[in-house]
């Protein structure tokens, strides 16, 4: 088996495009493909590429939540700035 993710450099813009074996893929397996590992960013990705398709939220919704997940990936980094400063200090 292939490691993931396979960049396919020889065309343009080639870091935005992964060499896929399945017929058919869900939002788990691109997160995957594209080694998406933090959680935040995770969660937004999922809501933007279903943004009012899932039935019970609407496109509004689904962006809002896309947004309160990544404003909460730059207070986690802050959180960690905040931190490293804080123990240079003791």
């Amino acid at each position: 088996m292939k490691s993931f993710p396979e960049l396919m450099d020889d065309q343009p813009h080639g870091h935005y495009f992964r060499k896929c074996p399945y017929d058919q893929i869900d939002v788990y397996r691109v997160l995957e493909l594209f080694a998406v590992a933090n959680p935040c960013i995770a969660h937004a990705a999922k809501k933007l590429l279903v943004t009012g398709g899932r039935g019970h939220k609407d496109a509004e919704q689904d962006v809002q939540d896309a947004i309160d997940s990544l404003k909460r990936w730059q207070q986690m980094r802050r959180e960690e700035q905040d931190g490293v400063a804080m123990s240079v200090l003791k």
